[in-house]
Order: C-alpha cells, then structure tokens, then sequence
C-alpha cells in the first residue's frame, strides 16, 4: 500500500492511500475540524480526484473522512471562503471552489464509493450525493442543513436530490434541514447499504474491487450516459450511447471479453 499526503503543512488537507489493486482511498484529512471544508482542502481534493482519475492503474475511488466523527461537516466557518460582503464576481468564485468538488465528482469517468462515516452536512451531504454509490455506517447522519443558517443548497444538492429520491421527499429534506442516520438513509434510498463503522471502509474497498475488475473505458462512459440522462431526451440519449458503443467496440478490453466468454474464462481487463 501507498499513501501520499497534499497540501498544507506536513499532512496536508486530503491524504491518497492505495489499499488494493486498482483502488484508491481518498480521505478528506481535517479531523481536529470535523473533515470541514476550507480553501486548501476544496482546491487540493479537485486536484487529487483529478491526478487519480488520469492514472492508469486506478480504478474505482473510495472517498471517505478522517476519524470517527465526521465525513464532511461542511464549510469550516472560521475559515469560510465567502462572505456577505464579496461583491458578486467574488462571491461566485468563492461558491464556485465548493460547487467544483462535485462537479468534479460527476464528471471524472472513475467511478467514486463513498464512504460515509459520521456527520455529512451542509457541502458534506452534497459531496456524499455526488458520489456514485454511498455506503454508510451505523453512525453516519446525511443532511441538507442550509436552511438552519438561511442558506439554500449552492452548491449541487437541489439538483442531486431530487433526482435521488424524487421531487417531494427532497424538499422536505432541504426545507427541513433534517438529518438521515445510519439504516434510515438506506430507507431513503440514498445508500446502497449500512454496515457496522469498524466494517465501513473494508465493505466500501471491496465494493470499489469488484468494480476495479470491470472494463474501464466502458464503466466511465456508463457513469456518463447515466449522469447525464435526467438532462437530455430519449434521440440524444440514443445519439450518445451509439457513440459510446462505438468506442467500446473498438477497445481490447470488448475483444478479450469475447474471448474469455468463448473459452469459459474469467476476462482480464487492461483499459484499453
């Protein structure tokens, strides 16, 4: 296993492990802060997640928070990136830094598992959502809680969560500010499963595994056509997976799935 840790200081705000072949473990590395965001770790987690999605022997991406308490608890409010008295150029770069972590999320063709541990409010919960599977622990608490600080969702949740779990009950969690806790957000379909806290990342890294073992180029363009479904029409949605198609086709990746099916073996994909 390797880790490396970037950004401030000697450890730096997000730290990169290796656990298994193919996998990588991001961990948003701001314990002492409940994993809240600030402008070093909303900058250097796009880079990581970029650097990751560019490397050739990752796969899949666990994402998950340092310690016991917390997966993100949001933005760190004495190091807030924005303030009411940015004029409106500013203010927009400044919500820009927290609405760029999931749009990085969404768009990077790695599939990301998120580990769920403890609080995920605020920019928390919206980076939970914009991760393609959740996975949480008995003690993880899941909220849109911008409305306690007359806020609304800036950075991605009222565009998520509707298309999670549908138009009404996502309202009633952001015009709440109510938290989901540990098999209730399964309940709400907002994760594939809740397991123990001390099982969480060993159940999230063997989840990430058995995606690791699928052809990538496939699996990235089927995040894609997926991400982007809710937003297009039936003619395009067809335009774009013949597209998609086409480019598996042509990948080694299709040809040896052929010829492991055609001798009743089990396919090793390469990525290309």
């Amino acid at each position: 296993m390797t880790d490396s840790n970037d950004g401030d200081g000697e450890t730096g705000p997000v730290r990169v492990e290796h656990p298994r072949k193919h996998v990588a473990r991001v961990t948003l590395d701001r314990p002492d802060a409940m994993n809240a965001y600030d402008e070093s770790l909303l900058r250097t987690l796009v880079d990581r997640l970029e650097d990751l999605d560019a490397a050739d022997d990752v796969r899949a991406i666990v994402l998950t928070g340092a310690g016991e308490r917390a997966f993100c608890s949001g933005v760190d409010l004495e190091n807030m990136p924005l303030t009411p008295e940015m004029d409106f150029a500013d203010y927009e770069e400044g919500l820009g830094l927290f609405q760029n972590i999931v749009r990085t999320l969404r768009t990077i063709e790695t599939p990301v598992i998120g580990a769920v541990n403890g609080y995920a409010l605020g920019a928390g919960c919206d980076t939970a959502l914009a991760c393609d599977v959740r996975i949480v622990g008995e003690n993880a608490a899941i909220g849109e809680t911008f409305i306690d600080v007359g806020f609304v969702p800036g950075d991605g949740g009222a565009y998520l969560l509707p298309r999670l779990i549908g138009e009404a009950r996502a309202k009633e969690l952001i015009f709440t500010g109510r938290h989901l806790e540990g098999e209730e957000i399964v309940e709400w379909d907002l994760a594939r499963e809740c397991v123990p806290d001390d099982e969480l990342l060993e159940t999230a890294e063997s989840f990430a595994a058995d995606l690791a073992e699928q052809p990538p180029i496939a699996l990235g363009l089927s995040k894609s056509l997926v991400n982007e479904s809710a937003d297009i029409d039936l003619e395009t949605a067809f335009e774009r997976a013949t597209r998609a198609q086409r480019i598996c086709a042509q990948t080694d990746d299709h040809a040896e799935a052929v010829d492991a099916f055609a001798e009743k073996r089990k396919p090793e994909f390469t990525g290309e």
